[in-house]
């Protein structure tokens, strides 16, 4: 039986955040969210990694409590503060049994509203972030995955790196971080979502004098353009393996045809029983990663296909990977792999639902990309009106690898790649 139950409440305050709220019988906890709908997509030149230096910021001190104090205060009443920058926003929340959420919505408030941005914390945190970097910087695995935006949006707010770079960080100043702040925390752009054992009128009431504090709204966005595509990024280093991504670009986040296009990710390579997955390691033995996925933006979206393998097998993995993404272009899905991605794409949304924390996120996702949060039983219609023929609509549209990025990071034979890809 999946779950119905969805006491979503909505309140927009008088200064233009919005309040939102779903009710969760059986649950004792809260999870509580503060959204900026900002992040490192709102970055002009010379403010790359900006977004994500604020959220460290954030952590680091208010005009009333010390870091420590911040820490100290949630920790003491066993909850969880937290954070995270993506390209689109940013976020900040906790987990805390329902009998504290006065005291999560306080320190929430404080921290965002508040925040001292002391030189002296500043500049501890802008080495910490800077060892963040270059740790980043030495793992491939995930430095692919920033390449291949950095190839499908080369010059656009979506292509850098969300961290910025050293250089960058170096270059911050406290009045940098100020005008970020007053930007993407514009009380316009602020979402507070919170699932579990939640009063909405008593949580409104809390969040209003919270947050009677936030910048006022600037009424612009500060939105980067989309950028442009790049062929090939091949970037070539002594590493045992070759991390590679391939992919191009898709629909904006609103599209309803992302319902096909997550069943072709859920059929290609996003799960055991997917073509890369079965071809590339179950019969072969060629890879350990193998996946696809897909990411949606306001203005755009992308599907990769990527992998990691040694040097020794990387041809004979990117003729595969061309195989399968050619060979379901052509040739479509099957009814069965349809209905498998169906079911799927049910059971995870259906098992999303039991989670606090995934609750406060849809939330979140679904006022923040649809201006309204649909419930479960209205997805899963939307999906099960998929049919054959959408997915090959969206096939003929998305998989065109002639007009694909490939990005890659190891020893790489760049003729070999032109001549595996055909170009």
């Amino acid at each position: 039986m999946l779950p119905t139950h969805e006491d979503i409440r909505t309140t927009r305050l008088a200064n233009g955040v919005l309040v939102m709220s779903e009710a969760m019988p059986g649950i004792e906890s809260v999870a509580l969210g503060v959204w900026a709908d900002a992040g490192s997509m709102d970055e002009g030149p010379g403010e790359f990694g900006q977004a994500h230096f604020l959220e460290h910021m954030l952590f680091k001190g208010t005009e009333t409590r010390s870091a420590f104090d911040l820490a100290e205060a949630i920790e003491d009443v066993g909850g969880q503060l937290n954070a995270y920058t993506e390209r689109e926003t940013t976020h900040v929340f906790a987990r805390i049994l329902a009998e504290h959420l006065p005291l999560a919505v306080t320190l929430l408030a404080d921290m965002i509203c508040h925040s001292a941005f002391a030189q002296v914390e500043l500049d501890r945190e802008r080495q910490v972030v800077i060892e963040e970097i270059r740790k980043y910087e030495s793992l491939p695995e995930e430095r692919i995955h920033d390449l291949i935006m950095d190839g499908l949006y080369a010059g656009g707010g979506l292509g850098h790196q969300i961290l910025g770079t050293e250089e960058s960080v170096l270059a911050f100043t406290r009045a940098n971080l100020l005008t970020c702040w007053q930007r993407h925390f514009a009380a316009d752009r602020v979402l507070i979502t919170a699932a579990g054992k939640v009063n909405h009128s008593a949580l409104v009431a809390q969040v209003e004098e919270a947050f009677a504090a936030l910048p006022l709204p600037l009424g612009t966005r500060l939105a980067q353009p989309v950028g442009t595509t790049v062929r090939r990024i091949l970037e070539e280093e002594d590493e045992d393996q070759v991390h590679f991504c391939w992919g191009g670009r898709t629909f904006p986040a609103t599209d309803p045809r992302n319902f096909a296009l997550a069943m072709i990710d859920a059929a290609l390579g996003a799960s055991t029983t997917s073509r890369l997955f079965q071809e590339v390691r179950e019969k072969r033995g060629l890879a350990y990663d193998v996946a696809s996925y897909t990411m949606g933006f306001r203005e755009t979206g992308l599907i990769c296909a990527t992998g990691a393998t040694s040097p020794e097998t990387f041809p004979e993995v990117l003729s595969l990977v061309r195989r399968e993404v050619e060979g379901m272009r052509r040739q479509g899905m099957t009814a069965k792999e349809l209905a498998r991605a169906k079911e799927q794409m049910k059971s995870g949304m259906a098992l999303s639902l039991e989670s606090t924390t995934e609750r406060m996120r849809r939330l979140a996702s679904h006022q923040l990309t649809w201006g309204t949060v649909y419930p479960l039983g209205e997805m899963i219609a939307r999906m099960n009106e998929v049919t054959l023929d959408d997915i090959q609509q969206v096939l003929d549209t998305v998989l065109n690898s002639a007009e694909w990025t490939f990005t890659a990071i190891g020893p790489i034979d760049e003729k070999l790649v032109a001549e595996v890809l055909g170009s």
